[in-house]
């Protein structure tokens, strides 16, 4: 997605620029208020406005459970694409990582809520998915570098359109995004054993490693996060098993940063400087790029 690509979109999802469906309760992107020539460009590039699907939580894993077949998804490749990301050569990259993860976690299993999470705990589906959605939108966000992997139906929307970019050739990060994701990694290992998480995303916003909003940094430490490379003083995750996400998000009830603080969630808030990374989980992921 070129520049030109994105100016288009962004006017086209402009938060002014819908109508609402009552019917089906999600918002229709308007395309009449784009030029000729920006319709011509999106139609060119193959996509759609208005994505408009039924979402359902056991469809969304019979959909997951099906990509795993794909042999286009693999961590390298996905990797490859994380590392893209966060070097900003391919944004659209970082919600890959965390979402392959619960992609290839997928199985079969029944929605059951608990009594602090009103979503799935397994997957952390939310019951307020259910229903209409449309998905042009939220692949718009992840292009802009948003983390969208916190739920299955997320990692589904996230892993669908990663495997059909990936038809046309993997995605290779260039020589600057491998430099800047290896200082990031190195920049968490060197933090000061009482550094909290908010004191280093203030670090990391000071030394500009990262390019992106914060919400941008804040996707990709998650990411990293959620596969164990940053670990967690709670629970031990990795990428190689899954922990449901009700035992992830219950154990911010133990963490003193996210009492109060709706922005500070697990796995990320979890972190300290002491625990720096886990370089053994970085290289399995990614290689001589650590």
């Amino acid at each position: 997605m070129d520049s030109k690509q994105m100016r288009v979109l962004k006017k086209l999802y402009h938060h002014k620029n819908y109508d609402y469906d009552l019917e089906r309760e999600v918002s229709n992107y308007k395309t009449d208020t784009l030029t000729p020539a920006e319709q011509e460009l999106l139609q060119a590039s193959g996509w759609i406005a208005n994505d408009l699907q039924v979402i359902h939580h056991d469809e969304i894993m019979d959909q997951l459970m099906k990509l795993k077949s794909n042999d286009l998804l693999s961590w390298t490749t996905i990797g490859s694409a994380f590392v893209a990301g966060v070097g900003g050569s391919y944004p659209r990259g970082i919600s890959s990582l965390a979402s392959y993860h619960v992609m290839i976690h997928a199985r079969v299993h029944q929605y059951e809520e608990t009594e602090k999470l009103k979503a799935c705990k397994v997957c952390a589906f939310s019951h307020s998915n259910e229903g209409w959605d449309n998905l042009s939108y939220i692949r718009y966000a992840m292009h802009l570098g948003n983390n969208y992997s916190r739920s299955s139906f997320g990692a589904y929307v996230d892993m669908v359109e990663i495997a059909e970019r990936l038809e046309k050739g993997p995605i290779h990060p260039t020589e600057q995004d491998k430099q800047i994701f290896s200082q990031l990694l190195h920049s968490l290992d060197r933090a000061e054993a009482s550094e909290t998480p908010g004191k280093f995303e203030k670090r990391l916003t000071a030394e500009k490693i990262v390019k992106g909003s914060r919400f941008v940094r804040r996707g990709i430490l998650q990411a990293l996060a959620m596969v164990g490379v940053l670990p967690n003083r709670i629970i031990e995750l990795a990428p190689d098993r899954w922990t449901d996400m009700a035992t992830i998000i219950h154990a911010e009830f133990d963490l003193d940063n996210t009492k109060g603080r709706s922005d500070m969630e697990m796995p990320w808030a979890g972190w300290q400087g002491s625990l720096g990374v886990d370089w053994g989980k970085a290289r399995a992921l990614f290689g001589d790029w650590v």
